[in-house]
């Protein structure tokens, strides 16, 4: 009884210990730094100490600045450890059993480190990519589907992905689709199962016009729109309704 009741604590401490790393991440991966570095201030260079490395709480009581010379802390960074806290933290109160609960919520750190890339450079990195694909390895094990299901998912998701993305691509004269984006769909379905395309492709064309909208009224006028976040969302969503008890939706895990 002790141990279930530590349960939420213990998950999210974990989201919050993950949410730094995926910060961080974020802003390394696309430099090309080693992830497995000392973190060190980017203005002095300074290498950062347990005190400066608390989630969230290190960010308030240097009030969003460096410790040592003083320069400004993104406010992204105790955003990004809040919300993979309350991703942990969700997926826990939300799926009844705690084994799919975390499996859903590693899955959900990968993704949200992938966004967060494609949010600001535009591409989705293949490795946390096949990450996410792997994941879906825990699933199968607990027997939610069979594989077979898992990998008609990922040919309808993907199959079908990179046929619109030629053919648009063709019609408009330029690439209308990153090959990013065709893989995260393939990897979706892989988790999926081919039941739930249709409710899939309508999440992600909704969250897709909002984060554009949204874009636009930030002042972001490039014309090319990140669609991985919104493929995320939507992914996360189904998932979370189906494994969190909701009403069955056809062709979904469990019961796939």
């Amino acid at each position: 009884m002790a141990e279930t009741a530590l349960l939420p604590v213990w998950a999210l401490l974990v989201g919050l210990t993950l949410g730094s790393f995926v910060a961080a991440a974020a802003w390394r991966l696309p430099q090309g730094i080693s992830l497995w570095g000392r973190s060190a201030c980017p203005a002095c260079g300074t290498q950062l100490g347990v005190r400066d490395l608390v989630p969230v709480l290190s960010w308030l009581m240097a009030r969003g600045r460096c410790r040592h010379c003083g320069a400004r802390v993104s406010p992204r960074y105790p955003f990004v450890e809040l919300a993979t806290g309350a991703l942990w933290l969700g997926c826990l109160y939300l799926v009844p059993e705690p084994a799919e609960a975390f499996t859903l919520a590693s899955l959900g750190t990968v993704l949200l480190l992938s966004s967060l890339i494609d949010l600001e450079h535009r591409y989705l990195p293949d490795g946390l990519t096949a990450l996410a694909a792997l994941l879906a390895a825990v699933p199968l094990a607990l027997g939610l589907a069979g594989p077979l299901t898992a990998l008609l998912g990922a040919l309808l998701f993907g199959g079908l992905s990179w046929g619109l993305r030629a053919v648009v691509s063709w019609r408009v004269g330029r690439e209308a689709m990153g090959l990013g984006d065709v893989k995260l769909m393939a990897m979706a379905g892989l988790w999926l199962g081919p039941g739930l395309l249709a409710p899939f492709l309508l999440l992600a064309g909704v969250g897709g016009l909002v984060f554009a909208a949204v874009r636009r009224l930030g002042g972001d006028t490039a014309p090319e729109v990140p669609f991985g976040p919104a493929l995320v969302l939507s992914l996360m969503v189904l998932l979370l309704l189906q494994w969190g008890g909701a009403a069955p939706i056809p062709g979904a895990w469990p019961g796939g």
